[in-house]
């Protein structure tokens, strides 16, 4: 006895807004992973007295902080407040996150600017700049951790083929400068450069 066929896959061309929204979002924080790393390395080096790139070092912060204020926190924003109009679940946490965006925001631009202020010769005391590079490392992985566990799942089950089409067409696209096609040469090259100081 044969079944019922199996339902015909959808059209090449047409893509489920959800999975690519989520999967970009997912990319970008595999790419800020790898760059966390990349800093962290650099704040140890930092601390045993040794000076890194440091103009090199604040145009990367430049580019996370351009690109999340810009694409990356306003896409999840527009997930998260499609949630909280959508369903009393997981309330708390979709506010934290978008607290947390303006947060993050903030100690990148403090971090930054310190190693502006460090390029332009200013006096500044080693350890409170190493304090601000570890406090924004720390809140940007616990901050995406969240979003991992909590935050996208439960958009992933609740929001709508609707919503999430809606979202699509409300979230703004731009190529990431570091891993995408937006300025390969430049930023590549920063981050191959910071990178190499880490070699043995």
């Amino acid at each position: 006895m044969t079944g019922a066929p199996s339902p015909a896959p959808p059209p090449p061309d047409e893509v489920d807004p959800m999975s690519a929204l989520l999967n970009r979002l997912e990319e970008d924080h595999r790419r800020l992973t790898q760059i966390m790393g990349l800093l962290e390395g650099l704040l140890d080096r930092f601390h045993d007295g040794e000076e890194p790139d440091y103009e090199l070092l604040a145009e990367l912060l430049e580019y996370m902080t351009d690109y999340a204020d810009q694409v990356h926190h306003p896409s999840e924003d527009l997930i998260f407040e499609q949630l909280l109009a959508k369903t009393d679940q997981g309330q708390e946490v979709l506010r934290r996150l978008m607290l947390q965006h303006q947060a993050l925001a903030q100690l990148n631009r403090r971090f930054r600017e310190s190693l502006e202020g460090i390029v332009h010769e200013e006096v500044l005391p080693r350890d409170e700049v190493e304090i601000q590079g570890r406090e924004l490392l720390a809140t940007l992985r616990s901050h995406m951790l969240l979003e991992d566990n909590e935050g996208f799942p439960l958009a992933a089950e609740l929001l709508s083929a609707e919503d999430w089409a809606q979202i699509e067409m409300r979230a703004p696209a731009a190529e990431d400068p570091v891993f995408g096609h937006a300025d390969p040469v430049r930023f590549r090259t920063i981050y191959a450069q910071l990178k190499n100081e880490l070699e043995p």
